[in-house]
């Protein structure tokens, strides 16, 4: 997300959110903002759903998930090029190859070729061959995704 955009929208989602948030549950204390309980639980509903969309997209928007993918694919790759120097020149040493997989899946990813950049070259020191295992990186990460 645009910091300047960030900036704008930020305050009016919280207000947006957090309005429904309260004045849903203040119906449910009989200080009447909606004419029924159904829409009070609908305004908590669209409250929450406003904030949880807010706070993914300000924890997506700094890129952590799949930059520190890359960092941690950058690592493996050197650790599986110092683990065995004389194959650097082999163009593709099963070795290293084996080598970057094996600390990826200790780093907490798996491998998948499901990412047209991967379908193109996948090759063990791609970071788009590899996908979080756990379940909020690995949804982050495949929102982030879908824009590169």
């Amino acid at each position: 997300m645009d910091q300047s955009i960030g900036i704008f929208v930020a305050p009016w989602a919280l207000i947006l959110g957090g309005g429904l948030i309260a004045t849903s549950g203040l119906t449910f204390f009989n200080h009447h903002f909606y004419k029924t309980k159904l829409q009070a639980a609908a305004a908590f509903v669209a409250g929450v759903f406003v904030l949880f969309v807010m706070e993914i997209l300000f924890v997506s928007s700094s890129g952590y998930f799949f930059q520190h993918q890359k960092v941690v694919m950058s690592e493996c790759e050197l650790e599986g090029e110092t683990a065995f120097p004389d194959e650097r020149k082999i163009k593709d040493s099963s070795d290293i190859r084996k080598a970057i997989a094996g600390c990826m899946s200790k780093a907490g990813y798996e491998w998948t070729s499901a990412h047209y950049n991967c379908q193109k070259a996948p090759v063990a020191m791609n970071a788009y061959c590899y996908i979080p295992t756990d379940l909020f990186d690995r949804t982050i990460t495949n929102i982030q995704l879908v824009f590169e």
